[in-house]
Formats: C-alpha cells, sequence, structure tokens
C-alpha cells in the first residue's frame, strides 16, 4: 500500500492520493465528493474533502486552508 501527496502553496491546497486513486489527471475517476464538515459543524478550520470513485471508495482526500 502506497500514499502520494502534493501541496500547492499558492492555493494552499493539498491533496492525498489513496490506494485506490488512478492516479493525478485521471479523468472521470471522481464521481462525487463529500465535504467532511457537511458531516460535523464542529470541525472548522482547514476543509476537507473525500473523493469517492464509481465503486463507492474514497480515492483522495483534499485539504484545503
Amino acid at each position: 500500500m502506497s500514499l502520494d501527496a502534493s501541496w500547492d502553496e499558492e492555493l494552499e491546497a493539498g491533496y492525498i492520493y489513496l490506494p485506490d486513486h488512478p492516479g493525478a489527471g485521471t479523468p472521470g475517476c471522481v464521481v462525487r465528493s463529500i465535504d467532511v464538515f457537511a458531516l460535523d459543524e464542529r470541525l472548522r478550520g482547514m476543509q476537507v474533502i473525500l473523493d469517492i470513485d464509481e465503486k463507492d471508495r474514497v480515492i483522495g482526500i483534499e485539504v484545503l486552508r
């Protein structure tokens, strides 16, 4: 199992590629996203978004400052 991550200093955004992710730039691999803050309003500060594929697997995590 391996993870890959990227961080864009200008956008203050990062992405964690989980093992089932087909790779950066793969069109159509994310079919929906879940904003973690929508699940729990107590979470504040950074925004965390889970990317889900067609098999309902979490394939990536986006972090926005």
